[in-house]
């Protein structure tokens, strides 16, 4: 039974990674917990359902002894520099991270699930909108997809629990006609989208989908939670509709495609959901919409999948 490290399982992640090990009797056995914050105090919480404990981590040996690391930091802290170390020291460690840090955590390859593709111990759970691209354009692999395109649009939780209080804030502000005092990376993004620098999107996208010539885009929306990815993929032929379905309706990893689609669909699942797809006249381009849960899809479930994939 494997030894496996959760740093940080107080945030909007790492909560979500513990009720999905509640169903994981052989991951769940032997969990231990470790926080980055920068209070030197042990954090009391509800953990797989019982009381617990978080100690801060205080050196890269708290670590010793572990088989593997899931972190689910949102935010880099002076506390994280000790995971970092123990990962230096420990490459055949696996360590999957959740989230979207910076720095070195930013530089670590991206993974969007399991599989004997997956050759890098130390990896970085990719965004939720790439995931269900990679999702859907493996499940038309056999139809022969040669580019596409990805318009994410992305949730203030991506950026934690700290930007979703802000949101709050932002909206309360603007509906009292008052200035908004709290800014999200730099915006405000209450009733409200920005176009997102989206360099590491397309840097990630090429990485993941090596077959594929693949553009993306990034905007930060006023919603609070849940990940839209608008996809267009291109075939080498022209293809049908019966031919799309089918080859989406296999893929146990993606749910019925539907309209009306809204993201209330997605809370708490782990499937990637898609409205009906369409294609152009000649055949060759389709046009779907995706939405999923980013804290599973892109996010705990995803990174589950890669942790089981390196143990």
């Amino acid at each position: 039974m494997p030894k496996i490290q959760i740093i940080d399982p107080l945030t909007l992640l790492g909560r979500e990674v513990l009720a999905l090990l509640a169903g994981d009797p052989l991951l769940a056995g032997d969990l231990s917990y470790h926080h980055t914050a920068d209070d030197d105090e042990q954090q009391i919480a509800e953990l797989a359902g019982e009381p617990a404990l978080v100690p801060p981590i205080d050196d890269a040996s708290d670590l010793e002894g572990v088989d593997a690391v899931l972190v689910a930091s949102d935010m880099p802290t002076a506390r994280l520099l000790h995971v970092s170390r123990f990962s230096e020291s420990h490459p055949d460690i696996p360590i999957v991270v959740l989230g979207r840090l910076p720095g070195d955590w930013a530089e670590l390859p991206p993974a969007a699930g399991g599989g004997p593709d997956q050759s890098a111990v130390h990896v970085r759970v990719a965004h939720p909108a790439l995931v269900a691209l990679w999702t859907v354009a493996g499940a038309l692999e056999r139809l022969t997809p040669t580019q596409a395109a990805v318009a994410a649009l992305e949730p203030v939780s991506a950026g934690g629990t700290a930007d979703v209080e802000r949101l709050a804030r932002q909206a309360a502000q603007r509906l009292q006609g008052a200035a908004v005092e709290e800014l999200i990376e730099d915006h405000v993004l209450a009733f409200n989208l920005v176009a997102a620098d989206d360099e590491d999107l397309n840097r990630d996208a090429a990485l993941l989908l090596p077959a594929l010539e693949v553009a993306a885009t990034r905007t930060a929306t006023g919603c609070f939670h849940g990940h839209v990815a608008q996809l267009a993929i291109f075939f080498e032929d022209a293809v049908e509709e019966h031919q799309v379905l089918e080859a989406l309706r296999e893929d146990e990893r993606i749910a019925e495609p539907d309209l009306p689609l809204s993201l209330d669909a997605c809370v708490e699942s782990s499937l990637v959901a898609l409205s009906m797809p369409r294609l152009s006249n000649d055949g060759r381009v389709l046009a779907v919409t995706a939405m999923v849960d980013g804290l599973r899809v892109g996010g705990a479930a995803t990174a589950l999948q890669i942790l089981r994939s390196l143990l």
